[in-house]
């Protein structure tokens, strides 16, 4: 079974994709779907093109914080390029997969170390999905007064796992805990260092977790000013109260480069607070679009570079 879902993987996402995205649109009113896409406003789509450049542009600042911890080893123009081509690569290669070995392909040819690009990758997933789980628990109150209380129950069970998870991982900043699990593998060893060194390093640290929400929160504007452009009256308030969920499950890796998991995840969110299914689909799909869009357009002319296509090929080598 193993085997054939490796065999098969691309076919098999292309498949959930769409068979989600068939029941989302069978749960439409056509008529409605077809106002909807009426109200497209390519003038919104510059807008929230602009808030998905600060996105990039933030998130490519704390990739420079992650890389440089112990010295100073990139600049800021090879941060920006890595997460281009990270990013370009998530959507040629339909999986995080590709944009994890680009980003630490790059890494390594930039003169850092494997070990120290294989722990910044990580860190790097792991603070995004710590700067949702900081949205989500600052809203949480708000979100009770939208969502049935078993929902809440549900969400709140499913965030303390998560934290469970992230507190644990920031034990092994402590020394004697480290030393008693890890023993003496040299580079499990080294990437705690790594680790330990951030944590015990507050400024380092806040402005590594501010980065991280900054870029979310672009993300976040970027979604309210196309979901708004279609119409309808809604509370910002109520609206990025369910973003972080909606994020959070559209992170998943399930489907065709997200596509589905997504639509799901927007009309299900948004759904909370009473915004049409037709809407969230439409709004979701935008999204999607103009985030390939901004990667393609910003990337390419990246990947042009010879500093940066040389990584890029050996990347997909490893």
């Amino acid at each position: 079974m193993k085997n054939f879902y490796a065999s098969h993987k691309t076919l098999i996402k292309i498949f959930i994709s769409l068979m989600i995205l068939a029941v989302l649109i069978m749960r439409m009113d056509i008529a409605s779907l077809g106002v909807q896409i009426g109200n497209i406003d390519i003038k919104i789509w510059l807008l929230t093109a602009a808030l998905i450049f600060v996105q990039i542009l933030t998130l490519s600042y704390r990739w420079l914080l992650l890389i440089n911890v112990q010295k100073h080893s990139i600049t800021y123009r090879n941060a920006l390029h890595v997460t281009l081509m990270s990013l370009i690569a998530n959507y040629l290669f339909i999986t995080s997969i590709g944009g994890i070995i680009v980003r630490i392909a790059m890494s390594v040819q930039s003169g850092i170390s494997l070990i120290h690009a294989i722990a910044a990758t990580a860190l790097d997933r792991v603070m995004t999905l710590f700067a949702l789980l900081i949205l989500t628990i600052i809203f949480l109150p708000n979100l009770n007064t939208i969502a049935s209380h078993d929902t809440v129950h549900y969400i709140v069970f499913v965030l303390a796992l998560l934290l469970l998870g992230i507190s644990s991982l920031s034990l092994f900043a402590f020394e004697k805990l480290r030393r008693k699990i890890i023993f003496s593998h040299r580079k499990v060893t080294m990437i705690f260092h790594y680790l330990r060194k951030i944590m015990t390093s507050p400024k380092l640290l806040l402005k590594i977790i501010l980065t991280s929400l900054i870029g979310q929160l672009a993300y976040f504007c970027a979604a309210f000013t196309i979901t708004h452009s279609l119409g309808f009256g809604f509370s910002w308030l109520d609206f990025i109260t369910v973003l972080p969920l909606i994020t959070l499950v559209a992170s998943l890796p399930v489907g065709y480069g997200g596509w589905g998991i997504r639509e799901g995840a927007f009309v299900f969110g948004l759904g909370l607070i009473n915004i049409p299914i037709e809407i969230a689909f439409v709004a979701s799909v935008q999204i999607g679009i103009i985030s390939m869009l901004c990667a393609l357009i910003a990337g390419v002319p990246a990947f042009m570079f010879q500093k940066t296509k040389a990584p890029l090929q050996k990347g997909f080598t490893v």
